[in-house]
């Protein structure tokens, strides 16, 4: 994970979206994004999927691993969560950050990942970034049940128009 860079946040998809963001959240100054991700790595449909469940608001937290070290967002922060193309989707605001240990996550943080229940959240987890571990060739630690992770509670504050419901939401 890094911050989005210049070249990210001028591509047309994004800044037309950040921009109609800006104007229809009423801020002064164009939103400048902490991040831009999507969920679930790089498979498509886990990334439209978690997306939409975010939308609706049935999703309202993620975790990361490895912690970002320096942590470069925090609370109030925006982030970009970008669908399975790439392209922006919708518009987050960090509401709560904690760091711990995977084995100490709390229940109330595991459902509202809107993975199933508090096994699945845990099993899905460990095996995406045991996964995300091989595909980027890491050294050192493997993720296990004593690794940090970083518990985000988030609250979507735009939606792209096409994905809106059609009481636009």
């Amino acid at each position: 994970m890094a911050p989005p860079t210049a070249s990210d946040l001028s591509a047309p998809s994004v800044s037309s979206f950040l921009a109609l963001a800006s104007a229809a959240l009423s801020v002064s100054s164009p939103i400048v994004p902490k991040d831009m991700f999507s969920f679930g790595g790089t498979s498509r449909d886990l990334a439209n999927s978690r997306l939409s469940l975010a939308i609706k608001g049935h999703k309202s937290a993620t975790t990361s691993w490895p912690v970002p070290d320096p942590l470069y967002w925090g609370v109030g922060d925006y982030s970009v969560i970008l669908d399975g193309d790439g392209n922006p989707g919708a518009l987050m605001r960090t509401t709560e950050m904690k760091v711990c240990k995977f084995e100490d996550v709390e229940e109330d943080f595991a459902l509202a990942e809107a993975e199933g229940t508090v096994k699945e959240y845990k099993e899905g987890h460990r095996e995406f970034y045991e996964d995300q571990w091989e595909r980027e060739g890491r050294k050192g630690e493997r993720f296990g049940e004593d690794s940090e992770v970083l518990c985000e509670r988030f609250e979507v504050v735009y939606v792209r128009e096409d994905l809106r419901d059609p009481k636009g939401h």
